[in-house]
């Protein structure tokens, strides 16, 4: 009768054990499938510059030397 008691409660405290790693696992799996289904918006460009190092010097001598002229 002591066996048994010992070995259903053996039992349950497995079954507790692997029910909590089976949540413990698809909470966060769960939980980024739907924010990923969730943000069905589209994403907004950035603005981004870009500046050549020296813009007033190239664009000098750019119009200046010329070989045709």
């Amino acid at each position: 009768m002591k066996k048994d008691a010992i070995s259903t409660g053996l039992f349950i405290a497995i079954g507790f054990l692997c029910v909590a790693i089976v949540i413990a696992i698809l909470i966060p799996v769960v939980r980024d499938v739907i924010d990923k289904a969730d943000d069905n918006r589209p994403d907004i460009p950035k603005v981004s510059l870009v500046q050549p190092a020296d813009s007033g010097e190239a664009a000098v001598t750019d119009t200046l030397v010329h070989p045709l002229v």
